[in-house]
């Protein structure tokens, strides 16, 4: 009796795993959009999965594209809920979270919105909220960002030395701690205009009310600015040669004291004002002033 001796060759069959993983740990600026969560597929497309928020599930999602990006502005926790590809069921595994960090503001101050051409130069100063450790300024002026806290600028002069006519848009970049960033804009206009105004009566009686002297300006130059109060016997009972000594916006002017600090009578006075405009036209003013008490 024969024997036969049978030899089974079993060819392995190759496995394939199928299975999603989630990933990412992203910090995420309130003023930035959103951040970008990733989801990576073993299997064959197409892919259905569903995630969840924070335990709440999200709409089941069918893509063709590995790895896949959530993009989101949630904060919280990201967990894959199942998984399959063409095929069959796999497995999830990984997790994800985005943090929000409250993002600074940018917030720019300064005393005017318009300089005159005489002197185009003006503080600028942050009141910028949050953590703040870099604050980046540009001028629109071609003068390249500057990095520093509350700057006083000049801008562009032309060939006679005074600023040129022009709106420009200032920008402050603020960065805090979390390196979230916020910019702020404004528009600053040098002009070159000109105007002068002077009263005709003051009444320095100590009662508070138009108790000085005093003139508002613009567009003069002020080093070229002089001004004399004269009596009826022709004499000059006050002088001065600063303008900002007599602006009504600095609380300054004159106090109705001769040179010597004593009260002058009531009654009417001549005046005498000579100054340069920004173009450097000479300018004459002369007229009367009421001192009344």
């Amino acid at each position: 009796m024969k024997k036969f001796l049978y030899i089974l060759l079993f060819n392995p069959v190759m496995s394939f795993s199928q299975s999603a993983f989630i990933s990412g740990n992203e910090l995420l600026c309130t003023n930035s959009g959103t951040a970008d969560i990733s989801v990576s597929f073993n299997g064959t497309a197409p892919f259905t999965f569903v995630y969840s928020i924070n335990g709440v599930n999200k709409a089941a999602i069918v893509t063709s594209t590995n790895p896949f990006t959530i993009s989101s502005d949630i904060a919280g926790n990201y967990d894959l809920i199942s998984f399959s590809d063409a095929i069959s069921v796999g497995t999830i595994s990984g997790g994800a979270i985005i943090t929000i960090l409250q993002a600074p503001t940018a917030v720019i101050s300064n005393i005017t919105d318009t300089i005159h051409a005489i002197d185009p130069s003006l503080q600028f100063t942050s009141i910028s909220v949050g953590n703040i450790i870099n604050q980046t300024w540009n001028y629109g002026d071609n003068s390249g960002d500057e990095i520093i806290d509350d700057p006083i600028h000049n801008f562009p002069l032309n060939a006679d030395g005074l600023g040129v006519a022009s709106t420009y848009q200032i920008s402050l970049i603020v960065e805090d701690v979390n390196s979230c960033t916020d910019t702020s804009y404004k528009n600053i206009f040098v002009v070159n205009d000109y105007w002068i105004y002077i009263p005709n009566s003051f009444s320095p009686d100590n009662d508070n009310l138009n108790d000085k002297f005093c003139i508002e300006y613009s567009g003069i130059r002020e080093n070229t600015f002089s001004f004399y109060v004269i009596n009826r016997e022709g004499e000059i009972v006050f002088e001065s040669e600063n303008s900002s000594s007599l602006l009504c916006s600095n609380n300054s002017g004159w106090d109705g004291k001769n040179k010597n600090g004593t009260d002058l009578i009531v009654g009417t006075y001549v005046y005498e004002m000579y100054y340069q405009e920004w173009d450097g036209w000479k300018n004459t003013k002369h007229g009367t002033i009421n001192l009344v008490r």
